[in-house]
């Protein structure tokens, strides 16, 4: 099959991207590439790419559309649209188009001409935007929790809906001891440095517990910028003043595999997210379980596709007012037992490997192929 897959506007595609859409794509399409179908990305320039470039790495094919940096949302959505529309006119014939645009759902009907079978990738929480997609073939949920929310917005589209998950790279994030060497008990969060990320409930519990172990310490991975989508240095100072200890802050790291090695040094994994409508699925955790790392998140649905409570990880509720108590509670466990450590992060690795990005790419060549055969172009 040829499977063209357009990118947002605003992310890059790896080695230099960070995003969480544009990595988890640029892994699908390459074990698309193994599997002997042809990939297509359009992406974002960069600085060192030009919208007239083209390049082929590793099989893949790529073309390029000038993007841009986020801003206020209604200006995001006018460049949103403007990248949409250059990406489908610069798009070659193709068999599958997936797309991850605001834009390209709703403009993809005026290129039929151009591909045979359209996918829109649901990563975002619907928003009520979906009666503006009609020619899309297939809404593609990355949980059951934006499934559910998707029908309860638009349930003429239901079958149209099927739920496959985010990927992770288990080649990359795979089980690795933790070297305990330096004596540190290392609590770390990795993604945007953003209060909808719930980081003030984690920084409160950390530094509620540092009179009890004061080798404990606390590493956030991710941007800070406002440009990235963080919360600013405005935010970063606010969780700073939290804690009497210094944070350790680590820029974004795009290269999979220092991230890997970075979340691996960890002993204990925290995503204590509160964005009810932000949250899809989550796939930082999921890293951090592939790991083998013992992994605390928030009591969103979004986590609940792959975290079992008490199994291979554990869940608090962050709606609540003790939410830092609990928390806190659930740190000192594990940090009190090595086993349960050991344990939960031997689970968590076992259910990542369900997660590959060569289980995911099948799911969705067996999607495709579906398609294909329902509209008779096979």
């Amino acid at each position: 099959m040829k499977i063209t897959i357009i990118t947002s506007p605003f992310g890059y595609i790896p080695p230099k991207g960070i995003g969480a859409v544009e990595k988890l794509w640029y892994d699908i399409g390459l074990e698309f590439v193994k599997q002997g179908h042809n990939v297509c990305f359009i992406s974002k320039t960069n600085g060192n790419i030009k919208e007239s470039d083209t390049l082929v790495e590793h099989g893949v094919s790529y073309l390029f559309v000038k993007g841009y940096r986020r801003g206020l949302l209604f200006l995001d959505l006018i460049l949103d649209f403007i990248y949409s529309l250059k990406a489908l006119l610069k798009m070659k014939s193709c068999d599958i188009l997936v797309m991850n645009t605001f834009w390209t759902p709703a403009l993809c009907g005026l290129f039929r001409k151009k591909y045979k079978v359209s996918v829109y990738n649901v990563e975002r929480m619907p928003k009520g935007q979906f009666g503006l997609y009609p020619a899309v073939d297939r809404l593609s949920c990355v949980s059951q929790a934006v499934k559910k929310v998707l029908i309860e917005q638009a349930p003429n589209l239901v079958d149209k809906i099927k739920v496959i998950s985010n990927p992770v790279n288990t080649e990359v994030y795979s089980y690795t001891e933790r070297d305990k060497a330096d004596g540190m008990i290392v609590v770390m969060y990795h993604g945007r440095i953003h209060p909808e990320k719930g980081l003030d409930i984690l920084v409160k519990a950390y530094n509620s517990l540092l009179a009890e172990y004061d080798n404990l310490a606390l590493v956030l991975v991710g941007t800070v910028s406002k440009e990235m989508g963080g919360g600013g240095n405005e935010y970063r100072r606010y969780l700073e003043s939290l804690t009497h200890r210094k944070i350790k802050f680590v820029d974004p790291i795009s290269d999979a595999r220092l991230l890997s090695e970075t979340v691996a040094s960890c002993d204990i994994y925290c995503y204590p997210s509160v964005a009810e409508k932000g949250e899809t699925f989550g796939v930082a955790p999921l890293e951090a379980m592939a790991l083998g790392r013992p992994v605390i998140v928030s009591d969103l649905d979004c986590f609940k596709d792959f975290v079992e409570d008490g199994i291979n990880g554990f869940i608090f509720d962050h709606r609540e007012k003790g939410a830092v108590e609990r928390l806190s509670y659930l740190m000192k466990q594990l940090i009190e037992n090595e086993e349960l450590c050991k344990d939960i992060g031997c689970h968590a690795a076992k259910t990542a490997k369900r997660f590959s990005v060569a289980n995911i790419a099948d799911s969705y060549l067996q999607d495709f192929n579906q398609m294909m055969l329902d509209k008779k172009y096979k």
